[in-house]
């Protein structure tokens, strides 16, 4: 969740109860001091039981929001500082299945849904979801490392728990769309060549070893680096020039056009010798000793601000352990946050922006503030009193461009826009009307 203060799943109150009514607070909102026309100021932060509040939200919202992320209590039968986490497995999953369904009216065709769970209800959750959303629009189930092995729980005979999992379903699988999204991985030492003279023509390259290279142009005695240290300097020499580091891959006649199979057969009678294949509209393929020479350019992306090593995004996200997570929108909130950037990577999968995203276990507010910080318009429901006294100072804090932290530098945020407050009015008395 982006931090939970639980219960929020009270039961539902279907027969003949009067439609839920939302009542602005005025001051409770807040607007950036410059916000300009074109901003987004019309965000909602609603405090009250999200079921019901949903069902306020339908008229307005039905088939417009493109996300939903929520991280629902895991019914874990523990009671932490800010919710009760313990709920009759039955009941757990009829209260998640109430919600489920008026989720998924809310959801354009083409938009996702985000459930964060750990183990002790997963296969449960994904079942009702499966129900509801239908089997053939679950997407992924992810599985996000969100600890390390050390502690105290490491010391426990048998296995520690150091993951959580985020399933994630389309409301119209044909319908839906995600961004291309890579995430940061280790560099890869499979390419061990650098390009001395790469300004020459491709025929005169000299290759050398990476090291040597490295060494050379840092004047750095390599026996007096070890370890993270060394690798920490290499991977930055890499990252500065990675057009000029290389490695060789076999290719098969057969994967490529006939022009620039005549170069690779060439280039196995000439193993010395880089020859280029010039391709029109397309990038040349070099070869070198028959095989291809591949570059470690193509590796390279920009990933939540900084130049990186990349791959394609998978399943296994192991690669956003949270640092000074405590101290993430300068609210305290413990077993509950999740990292900003855990949920720029979703919304980067699922949104663009002035998407509408919907979160309907607010916390203590993270995916409204990453949704803000990345031009996105959001929904927030929160029930517990955190809806105040985490929720406004966070998202105040995030328009008047006083946050830097999670993904302020990721997003390039320096604040604005602005949101409105709302409260679940009390249902009237037997005797109004």
């Amino acid at each position: 969740m982006p931090a939970r203060g639980r219960p929020q799943l009270a039961p539902a109150e279907e027969a003949l109860t009067p439609a839920p009514v939302l009542r602005e607070d005025l001051a409770l909102g807040h607007r950036a001091a410059q916000a300009g026309p074109d901003e987004l100021v019309d965000n909602r932060l609603i405090r009250g039981d999200n079921l019901a509040v949903l069902r306020a939200l339908e008229p307005e919202f039905a088939g417009r929001v493109q996300c939903v992320y929520i991280d629902p209590p895991y019914n874990t039968g523990q009671v932490f500082a800010h919710y009760d986490d313990g709920l009759e497995h039955g009941r757990w999953l009829a209260l998640m299945r109430e919600r489920l369904v008026v989720l998924r009216r809310l959801l354009t065709d083409s938009g996702t849904l985000f459930v964060h769970i750990d183990d002790n209800e997963l296969a449960y959750l994904i079942t009702v979801a499966d129900e509801v959303f239908g089997r053939a629009n679950r997407i992924a189930v992810i599985t996000f490392k969100q600890s390390s092995v050390s502690g105290p729980k490491a010391v426990n005979a048998g296995f520690v728990s150091t993951a959580s999992f985020i399933v994630v379903y389309a409301r119209q699988r044909g319908a839906w769309r995600a961004g291309r999204v890579h995430a940061a991985t280790a560099r890869d030492a499979r390419y061990s060549r650098w390009i001395d003279n790469i300004d020459d023509s491709p025929e005169r390259w000299r290759l050398v070893p990476l090291r040597q290279a490295f060494a050379r142009a840092s004047g750095l005695d390599l026996r007096s680096l070890r370890g993270g240290a060394l690798e920490a300097e290499l991977e930055a020499f890499v990252l500065d020039s990675p057009h000029r580091v290389v490695r060789t891959a076999r290719i098969a006649a057969r994967d490529v056009g006939e022009p620039a199979r005549q170069v690779l057969a060439r280039s196995a009678a000439e193993p010395g010798v880089v020859l280029r294949a010039e391709r029109p509209g397309r990038e040349d393929m070099y070869f070198l000793g028959g095989e291809q020479l591949i570059f470690y350019s193509a590796k390279v992306r920009e990933v939540d601000g900084r130049r990186v090593t990349a791959q394609a995004l998978s399943t296994i996200w192991d690669d956003l352990l949270p640092n000074n997570l405590h101290k993430e929108g300068g609210v305290e909130f413990s077993h509950g946050k999740k990292p900003e950037l855990l949920l720029k990577r979703c919304l980067d999968v699922a949104t663009a922006p002035g998407d509408l995203v919907l979160d309907c276990f607010a916390g203590s507010g993270t995916t409204a503030a990453v949704a803000h910080k990345m031009r996105r318009r959001w929904l927030a429901v929160e029930l517990g009193p955190h809806a105040e006294t985490h929720c406004l100072p966070r998202l105040r804090a995030v328009i008047d461009g006083d946050d830097p932290s999670g993904a302020t530098a990721a997003t390039g945020w320096r604040g604005g826009g602005g949101f409105r407050f709302f409260r679940l009015a009390a249902p009237p008395g037997p005797d109004a009307g």
